[in-house]
């Protein structure tokens, strides 16, 4: 039994290899060999699909530009997560949870939820969703599985340690829930409060992802929420301006993740928590980058609504809109956010790796946030 295990082990070992050598002949090998993507709409990829819930996008104009049609994604095309799989190297879509073949798995799964929060009551009122806490178990079942296939949970370890993670959740912990109708969160917590609730509990859930093998984590900030059309709208904000309440609670809330993120680097060995600025990302000049239209949407949302009108005709200039509906960007503007994601433009876009020095890091390496942090914090 034992040599039979052994022998099953190398022959894996020559298939994967093999399978290596045909991506690397192809100019398509990967710089790691697996993402695995966390968070909510801005990162879903079709979770919500087989969810009763009122936050899904199965429907046109959804995907009018994405090869599979509307898969679920909150775009015209791609989203944030599936503009950093290209720059890293993925020939194919990393998958939905619980979706592809029986392998697909070890290259990568995207467990994000449109609606889910850190806190496991954000976004109820929506219905169904996967929180963080529920996708952290879906994670502990992958990781198992991944364990059975490559031999051990110490094997696996090993494996997902050289493995990104993209991480962003905490938008709707503010607006479909500490903001939304229906949540007692503003009578209970002031904004600062509220923001060290959030961080408390992301930083217990980001060690259980190091706990399953995770090393290598790129930890996204909230972006500039009171600039998003819908929410504009709804608080009756000019185009020329934004909602100061929501951007400064994303403020305070990326503040003391900033905090936190050296906290776990300290005490958990081998760990590369990084910080991506999304904040700074967001506040360049869009007029810049081509962008014509910074505060409307692409498709037609009905008034104080986020998602587009079902079947409708969106705009045809989509790579001149920098939103696609009310509150999620189009692929044009997801593909450059990625990019500076992926490789900084200015050192305060990342702390203490970009995405592209995080793929090539080792875990052996010392951490190096004491080199960035003056520039960040």
């Amino acid at each position: 039994m034992a040599s039979g295990l052994k022998a099953w082990r190398i022959l894996l070992s020559i298939v994967v290899g093999v399978s290596n050598w045909q991506q690397w002949a192809c100019g398509s090998l990967p710089q790691v060999p697996c993402l695995f993507i966390l968070g909510d709409s801005v990162f879903d990829n079709g979770n919500n699909l087989d969810l009763e819930t009122d936050v899904t996008v199965d429907y046109l104009p959804y995907g009018v530009d994405f090869p599979y049609g509307s898969t679920g994604r909150c775009s015209n095309g791609v989203n944030v997560a599936d503009a950093i799989a290209d720059l890293l190297g993925f020939e194919n879509y990393i998958p939905p949870f619980g979706k592809g073949n029986c392998r697909e798995f070890m290259n990568g799964v995207n467990y994000a939820s449109g609606g889910s929060g850190i806190l496991n009551m954000t976004g109820y009122l929506l219905g169904q969703r996967y929180t963080m806490d529920l996708q952290l178990f879906n994670h502990k079942i992958i990781a198992s599985r991944i364990a059975k296939e490559l031999g051990g949970a110490d094997v696996a370890k090993k494996y997902l340690g050289q493995c990104i993670y993209a991480v962003e959740t905490g938008y709707n912990d503010y607006l479909n829930n500490y903001y939304g109708e229906g949540y007692n969160s503003s009578k209970i917590y002031t904004p600062e409060q509220f923001a060290q609730l959030l961080i408390q509990t992301y930083e217990i859930q980001l060690e259980r992802l190091y706990n399953e093998g995770a090393r290598k984590v790129a930890v996204f900030g909230l972006i500039r929420m009171g600039c998003m059309p819908a929410y504009k709208q709804i608080y009756g904000a000019n185009e020329s301006s934004c909602v100061d309440k929501l951007n400064h609670a994303a403020q305070l809330f990326n503040n003391e993740l900033q905090k936190a993120l050296p906290r776990l680097n300290a005490n958990l060995p081998g760990a590369k928590f990084t910080y991506i600025n999304s904040y700074e990302i967001d506040s360049e000049n869009y007029t810049d980058l081509g962008f014509k239209f910074t505060n409307k949407s692409c498709c037609d949302v009905p008034t104080d609504q986020i998602p587009c009108a079902a079947l409708t005709y969106p705009c045809l200039n989509r790579d001149e809109h920098v939103y696609w509906d009310g509150a999620h960007y189009t692929e044009a503007r997801a593909r450059i956010f990625a990019k500076r994601a992926y490789k900084r433009q200015f050192p305060v876009d990342a702390c203490p790796y970009h995405i592209s020095e995080l793929a090539k890091v080792s875990n052996d390496e010392a951490g190096g946030w004491s080199t960035c942090d003056s520039k960040i914090l």
